[in-house]
């Protein structure tokens, strides 16, 4: 690492050694590595007085209070969440999970990126309304099946949808006593829709936390589907704390969330208004688009004054992207902003490339490498063609990609999505042009009807 850049390290204090299974290097977005419109560690140091409201809150969250995500990895009752998990495991080989957005992004995200090959239980999530995609439930032999509802409000039409649309089937396979022992709800309205179905139908129904869809996935939302599918909540929840410890830190350059935060707030100020999430390592792909909807959804609105903010979030795939994207990244405006996910124990995973051909130019560089190698080495190349063509960046690495290090990841991104909505000026909590879509479509149902 070059000098400058270790000196800038520990100016801030956020370095690559930290305790915990996931490194921060943010040295590309700071001064001293890409050019005259570089920010200096100082500038993000002075946006700590911004975050002095903030900070109070986030105790309050952590101890309880609503919205009381935080508080998640610190719940009782993993214990009764396993238990579940088990005595469902062993009476079906398979979930279906209706959801969309929040209900289902964060479960799929957990399942995908932590699950062993194969797993003990197969876990499906169907998180849109595509006729053509629901089709095929219809013939799906529902005996070994489970179907797991999820919808915070019990309104969402989506879900409704999907349930109300396929429930005659069910009732016809199974009648009204064993469809009961194949259907599990988890709503948190007793108003809404979906709980009064339930109730009538004499459903089991789960609580959904009193958080939002986006934030629950540390919850029965995310948990459930993530055990059913063997993975390892305990230590998932584990890196969790630890994360919301850290993120508890009240000095901001001891803080990740509010120092990482700052530091990209300051690039928006730039005119950096993209935020490109880009994985090296298919296992974390998943992550991009559940942080996806976190960051869109908590970020994209007006402020008090009216003035429209946020950050359009991209998720991309590397190396797939690179051949696609990174020449718009590199020559196309500088508009963006760069986090990569990777998990550098890639790099001794995969065949050999034997010998054979090595007379070919092409293949010569390749000879004796892992694919993890190559995998890990374009991106370096890529890291380093950013910065070379002055695009801020910064790493994210999860040396195992294990559950330990997902839970730590999982709580930074939510802190730090709250800690941009301070700087911005807007609620992390709420979606208002969101519901008036919810509102349309209904209205569109409603008179097509007639």
């Amino acid at each position: 690492m070059a000098p400058g850049i270790t000196a800038t390290l520990r100016a801030t204090r956020i370095d690559v050694n930290q305790t915990g299974h996931i490194k921060i290097d943010a040295t590309g977005l700071l001064a001293g590595t890409r050019g005259e419109s570089d920010i200096a560690p100082a500038e993000v140091a002075a946006l700590a007085p911004r975050f002095d409201d903030l900070q109070p809150r986030l105790r309050a969250w952590r101890a309880g209070a609503a919205p009381s995500f935080l508080a998640l990895p610190f719940a009782p009752d993993t214990a009764a969440i396993l238990a579940r998990a088990r005595e469902l495991a062993r009476r079906f080989r398979r979930t279906i999970v209706f959801g969309i957005g929040g209900s289902s992004l964060g479960g799929e995200m957990l399942v995908q990126a932590l699950s062993p090959h194969p797993a003990p239980h197969a876990v499906h999530f169907f998180d849109n309304v595509d006729p053509t995609t629901l089709a095929p439930l219809a013939e799906h032999d529902w005996s070994d099946t489970l179907l797991l509802v999820i919808s915070k409000s019990g309104d969402t039409a989506e879900i409704l949808s999907q349930f109300l649309s396929c429930l005659p089937t069910f009732e016809d396979r199974f009648g009204s006593e064993a469809l009961r022992e194949h259907i599990l709800v988890v709503t948190e309205n007793p108003r809404g829709a979906l709980y009064q179905i339930a109730d009538r139908l004499g459903l089991e129904i789960l609580p959904h936390p009193p958080v939002g869809g986006r934030f629950s996935v540390l919850s029965v939302v995310g948990l459930l589907p993530a055990a059913l599918a063997g993975v390892d909540i305990e230590a998932l929840l584990a890196g969790a704390r630890h994360m919301t410890e850290r993120c508890a830190q009240p000095d901001i350059d001891r803080n990740p969330a509010l120092w990482n935060a700052g530091a990209q707030y300051l690039q928006l100020a730039r005119g950096r208004r993209q935020s490109v999430q880009m994985a090296y390592s298919d296992r974390l792909y998943p992550v991009t688009f559940w942080w996806r909807q976190l960051w869109g959804e908590s970020l994209g609105k007006r402020d008090a004054a009216g003035r429209a903010c946020g950050l359009t979030p991209v998720e991309a795939r590397g190396v797939t992207d690179q051949h696609s994207q990174l020449q718009l990244y590199l020559d196309g405006p500088d508009d963006k902003q760069f986090t990569f996910l990777v998990n550098p124990d890639l790099r001794n995973f995969g065949e050999r490339v034997p010998a054979r051909f090595a007379d070919l130019a092409a293949v010569a560089p390749l000879v004796g490498h892992a694919t993890g190698e190559l995998f890990l080495a374009e991106f370096e190349a890529t890291r380093a063609t950013l910065a070379r063509h002055g695009r801020p960046q910064r790493t994210l690495a999860l040396p195992h990609a294990d559950a330990h290090a997902l839970g730590e990841l999982i709580v930074l991104l939510e802190t730090e999505t709250v800690a941009m909505a301070e700087l911005l000026g807007v609620d992390p909590f709420d979606q208002p042009a969101v519901e008036e879509g919810k509102v349309l479509a209904r209205e569109y149902l409603t008179k097509s009807s007639k």
